[in-house]
């Protein structure tokens, strides 16, 4: 008996984010049943495909003790560009997969440029990438004037609309991400090089980690998700604009911490972070079923954000990992 009263206990402690992510979906299902519809759930998952793409490079950018403040910068800039390639190129398989490319490229010249700056100047990220997210929104804005970037292209109307097996293309495409950063993370020397760096860089340096390549290419892998992040939200808009996605690098944040990584780098899961986004969608979803909208809405995301994130601390008590 004291062993499965053990166990439980042991659960509870490492997996509290989880279990108030079931606790909060059993609560609405209680006062709204709706909210477990069918519609709505791919709706959910929909929108965490989106985010969650840039939420697990994030994830992965703070355990190696980086930070990416540009990240809604670019994510923008690459629907942006990502519509005017699709404009400018045409409907052909061809010119389409080269948008893309092109566009990637783009993002991730973004990155190029946060990683140079951060490991060559050794400017804290933190200033750096707010720096370089503010003139790309910039840029942005110049580009296009201000206006937003439409496209009509039908296959990428198809891409965000079509479904296979009752799930979205959009979410299979997250899915896989999923996979392919935890098997990075988990099985690679890469992988866990970026563990390394991020809990001692001294250390890592002495045990033979090049630690500012790690640290470079994590910005470059940051600018590659926010392109791919833009290419699922133009399929699902099939539209781009500077204003779209503003609250992205912060929400990837609270996905990340919510998931139980700590902000200190060195430790973290990228399948935790997932159960992270999970919650923090399901609960701004929750809040609309509610009818809690406007300035009730976001007071009450932060207050149970920093609410989650507390209970999480208190019960694991710095022994999650």
């Amino acid at each position: 008996m004291r062993s499965k009263v053990s166990v439980i206990k042991r659960f509870v402690n490492k997996q509290p984010v989880l279990l108030l992510f079931i606790f909060f979906i059993l609560l609405m299902v209680v006062i709204k049943p709706t909210f477990v519809s069918i519609t709505n759930i791919k709706n959910i998952l929909i929108d965490v495909s989106i985010y969650g793409v840039s939420a697990l490079a994030m994830t992965i950018a703070i355990i190696t003790g980086a930070f990416d403040l540009s990240l809604a910068s670019n994510f923008a800039w690459g629907q942006i560009f990502f519509c005017f390639l699709l404009n400018a190129w045409g409907e052909s398989p061809g010119a389409m997969l080269a948008a893309l490319l092109v566009m990637l490229l783009s993002t991730m010249a973004v990155g190029v440029i946060n990683g140079l700056i951060v490991v060559v100047t050794k400017i804290p990220a933190f200033i750096a990438t707010l720096a370089t997210g503010i003139i790309l929104k910039g840029f942005s804005l110049v580009f296009t004037k201000g206006n937003m970037v439409s496209t009509s292209n039908p296959f990428i109307k198809q891409m965000g609309r079509g479904t296979f097996l009752g799930l979205s293309y959009l979410t299979y495409i997250f899915i896989g991400f999923v996979a392919l950063a935890y098997f990075v993370m988990t099985y690679t020397r890469f992988g866990r090089g970026l563990y390394a760096t991020g809990g001692n860089m001294k250390a890592a340096e002495l045990s033979g980690i090049n630690v500012k390549l790690s640290r470079f290419s994590i910005f470059v892998i940051l600018g590659f998700a926010a392109g791919i992040s833009g290419a699922m939200f133009v399929c699902l808009m099939r539209a781009g604009s500077v204003l779209y996605g503003t609250d992205l690098a912060l929400t990837c944040v609270a996905a990340t911490v919510v998931g139980g990584t700590p902000l200190t780098g060195g430790k973290g899961s990228v399948l935790r972070t997932v159960v992270g986004i999970l919650l923090i969608y399901v609960l701004y979803k929750g809040l609309a079923f509610l009818g809690l909208q406007g300035y009730y809405n976001t007071m009450i995301r932060g207050i149970v954000l920093l609410t989650v994130v507390s209970i999480d601390a208190f019960m694991t008590r710095g022994e999650r990992w």
